[in-house]
């Protein structure tokens, strides 16, 4: 009802012809609205006695729920039906194309051992993928540990790799004047403009890792993104320097990958719905493990 509400009102623009369309009071509109966006902690909609409009964050959730709502539709039209999805289909959860290009290789290994193989991409905020995890519209989800551990509920982190946290700047950058093995955080205060992510679109492990450096960094030269992807391009662009998990799967001849003295290592893996999983989804994390390690 929420997802519905929200996406009723961003279509309408109005809270009473949105409550007219879905057959629901006004009250209901609003008490919906504001349920999902605590949920999300953030707001989605500006309203005013004369107009609704949506916020960055309303824009960026809309096409995630859009999705969410198409795949429930699906999932019921399947149900009716009496059919069942195909053992050789993989649905996966990515929060940018960036991930989703990590992916190509693992995802085309497979595919030559199994020509039956379907996998099928979906693509939203952290939050809003695990959340798919949880109601089983996705089956594993590209995840890194949660520094504050592992939360209840119906899915489970598994670690692939354990991977330092790297700064990733181009040749152009300031930091690119020597070669380093390692940089540390009192260097990066004064290395010029730092590219962080959304905390409220972005695993917490990343969060966290800018963070701890971004303290020490002025806060005029905090670039905010909305993706790792965006951080990504603005470092390559020679704009800001940004921190990732070191990934060599990553790794790229323009840009360098320094290990942060000081802040740790990070787990990658996945997240999928606690209980036996399938074969399929077993093997994707075998062959994961195996690809997020080859260097290009």
């Amino acid at each position: 009802m929420q997802l519905s509400c929200f996406v009723e009102v961003a279509s309408q623009l109005s809270f009473s012809r949105a409550a007219e369309a879905l057959h629901v009071s006004q009250p209901t509109v609003s008490h919906q609205i504001q349920a999902l966006e605590t949920e999300l902690g953030c707001s989605l909609l500006v309203r005013s006695t004369r107009s609704v409009r949506l916020t960055d964050e309303g824009i960026e959730f809309l096409a995630t729920a859009n999705e969410m709502l198409a795949l429930a539709d699906q999932a019921k039209r399947r149900v009716a039906r009496g059919g069942a999805r195909s053992a050789d289909t993989l649905r996966i959860g990515v929060t940018d194309g960036m991930e989703a290009q990590l992916l190509a290789p693992v995802m085309g290994r497979i595919h030559r051992e199994d020509a039956a193989f379907d996998p099928v991409l979906r693509m939203g905020p952290y939050s809003a993928l695990c959340d798919m995890l949880e109601t089983g519209m996705i089956d594993v989800m590209l995840a890194y540990r949660d520094p504050d551990g592992d939360p209840a509920g119906a899915t489970v982190f598994r670690r692939v790799i354990d991977v330092p946290v790297a700064c990733v700047y181009s040749g152009q950058h300031p930091l690119a004047a020597c070669e380093r093995e390692t940089v540390g955080l009192d260097e990066l205060a004064e290395a010029g403009r730092i590219a962080v992510v959304n905390p409220r679109m972005s695993p917490a492990a990343i969060v966290r890792a800018q963070r701890d450096a971004g303290l020490r960094v002025d806060p005029e030269r905090m670039m905010m993104c909305q993706c790792m992807e965006i951080a990504l391009a603005l470092a390559h662009a020679g704009v800001a320097f940004t921190l990732m998990a070191d990934i060599p799967a990553m790794h790229r001849a323009d840009l360098n990958f320094v290990p942060v003295k000081g802040l740790g290592t990070i787990s990658l893996g996945v997240r999928t719905r606690r209980g036996r999983r399938p074969a399929l989804v077993d093997r994707f994390i075998d062959v994961l493990g195996v690809e997020l390690l080859r260097e290009p």
